[in-house]
């Protein structure tokens, strides 16, 4: 595609070079370049793109952007880039006998320079990959917890009312036979855009898409009108370096999907929902129209009666839903323990019904679903009771722990850790949460990064010891620093009549230690203790 037809409608200065060049593919990693590649030199925490330039031009780009003019050291190594690439076609001509390629003519760089480079991204990336988004009913859903629940479960509810659906988020992105590991909750905006292209070709209707407050501040889904927006919940995360610098602005972003969604579709329970959308309406008069959800009478679609549904191996959860004026009570049996999965439920199975989804519909596809990661059983052959979740942060594991308890188990064991190079109240708050609900905590490893994992564990168990200073603590704790030690010592410690929740990683199938990725699923650990568990 003509560089003249990517930038449109986007602002720059032409710094160098022309316009009138064909791009064959947009890349912001420099290993990625190839001939014809437009460079995004985007400013990263740890690193700037902009670094990186030369290496681009070396692998065949034609068209830098960049946010700021290029230190003389880039500079230098695009020139010398450029000479190399000249030489290289010279030798290569004379050595096929090519005369008129022989004479070394220049190779100029096209090079642009704009405000914001992840905003032109994007921009650009509508355009490249021809707007699918104006196409498919696109669904973006925001909230601290719950997105990745209710994101399956909203697809589970479009799929089985016959709408082929898309999915992008946290664990996997792709369709139906077509799913890859994620890496990031709300990818890049050139990924998002050829995802949607690729799920537009093979015959998605609908796009779920988990859309996080990074991924907004970082432009990530800009220029994309969703036809729902949804809102689960809103806590105090992502506060700190190299993410939101105080809650005012983790909320101002998470407001910003709302300007961009045609409905709302919020949780009612959660008084923070007005001010995430009055901080747009201010704006933008944006959306135009709110639905609710929640257990709150003024909800739009109500959820009674929520409760534990112990029927089910492992324990559920059992409510009724109800629409409108109407009298008409809609029974649900969520195959997932926790009261807040039937809020994620609830928000689910409003935004399926704003998607004209039919109510038999969405009470088969939550009986039925189940989401990677979160409250996930893992098959003991009855030896006892594991569930994996991704609860990374004290609200989340004082929930679930709170929640689980209610399944009624003989005991409670939990197998958590904190990360490194994150918010360090995570660890405090984590601590005191399993020491106060648990009748055995582990506490180990999750992914250190760079910081000292032994440091990281003292941490927590020190908020621990702080909660049985106050006399508030439950049960008894352990420190076992290799991850895969304590979930099998766990396993080894819990009955039939047991519950053990190894929270923090959920989903994940690697750890970060240092700056080496390590393979490792908690899932697969449980499975390993016993190869055949029936």
């Amino acid at each position: 595609m003509k560089l003249t037809d990517l930038t449109g409608n986007l602002q720059y200065t032409l710094l160098q070079g022309t316009i009138e060049k064909e791009v064959t593919s947009l890349i912001y990693f420099s290993e990625k370049a190839g001939p014809g590649a437009a460079f995004f030199a985007i400013p990263g925490r740890k690193e700037n793109g902009i670094l990186h330039a030369g290496e681009a031009v070396r692998r065949g780009a034609e068209v830098l952007i960049v946010q700021e003019p290029l230190p003389e050291s880039v500079s230098d190594a695009i020139s010398d880039a450029v000479s190399d690439a000249i030489s290289d076609e010279v030798a290569d001509a004379v050595s096929q006998n090519l005369p008129g390629r022989a004479s070394g003519q220049g190779r100029t760089v096209t090079i642009l320079l704009v405000e914001n480079v992840r905003r032109a991204l994007a921009l650009m990336s509508i355009r490249f990959y021809q707007d699918p988004c104006s196409r498919l009913y696109m669904i973006g859903i925001t909230g601290t917890k719950g997105k990745t629940s209710t994101a399956y479960m909203l697809r589970a509810a479009l799929e089985e009312g016959g709408i082929r659906t898309g999915l992008i988020g946290t664990v996997e992105n792709g369709w139906e036979g077509h799913f890859q590991e994620a890496e990031q909750t709300t990818p890049q905006s050139s990924d998002v855009q050829r995802w949607c292209r690729d799920m537009e070709q093979a015959g998605c209707r609908a796009v779920v898409m988990e859309v996080s407050s990074q991924g907004l501040m970082q432009s990530r889904v800009e220029g994309i009108r969703f036809d729902l927006g949804i809102f689960t919940n809103l806590t105090p995360d992502h506060i700190g370096e190299g993410e939101h610098e105080d809650f005012a602005d983790y909320v101002y972003w998470k407001s910003k999907l709302f300007r961009q969604c045609r409905t709302a579709v919020i949780h009612e329970d959660t008084p923070l929902w007005r001010q995430l959308l009055t901080v747009r309406r201010a704006e933008t008069g944006m959306p135009e129209q709110v639905l609710s959800f929640g257990q709150n009478e003024k909800a739009d679609c109500r959820c009674r009666y929520l409760q534990t549904d112990r029927k089910k191996e492992p324990p559920g959860t059992f409510f009724l839903l109800e629409e409108g004026a109407s009298e008409t009570e809609w029974e649900i049996r969520l195959s997932m323990p926790g009261l807040f999965n039937g809020a994620n439920a609830a928000g689910a199975a409003a935004a399926a019904r704003a998607a004209g989804i039919c109510w038999p519909d969405i009470c088969r596809a939550l009986r039925q679903v189940r989401v990677p990661g979160r409250v996930e059983p893992v098959d003991t052959g009855g030896r006892t009771r594991v569930l994996v979740d991704y609860a990374h942060n004290g609200t989340a594991l004082r929930q679930l722990l709170t929640d689980l308890r209610a399944c009624g188990p003989s005991r409670l064991i939990v197998v958590f850790g904190c990360g490194g190079c994150r918010d360090r109240s995570r660890r405090r708050e984590m601590g005191r949460a399993a020491a106060e609900l648990a009748d055995l905590s582990i506490v180990t490893s999750d992914n250190p990064r760079t910081e000292d994992p032994q440091s990281i564990l003292r941490e927590i168990t020190a908020s621990m010891e702080e909660t049985e200073r106050e006399g508030m603590c439950r049960g008894s704790w352990q420190v076992i620093c290799d991850r895969a030690s304590a979930i099998r010592e766990a396993v080894r410690q819990g009955g039939p009549e047991d519950l053990i929740l190894i929270a923090g990683k959920g989903h994940e199938t690697w750890q970060y230690v240092g700056k080496n990725r390590i393979r490792f699923d908690d899932r697969e650990i449980v499975r390993s203790i016993w190869p055949d568990p029936t």
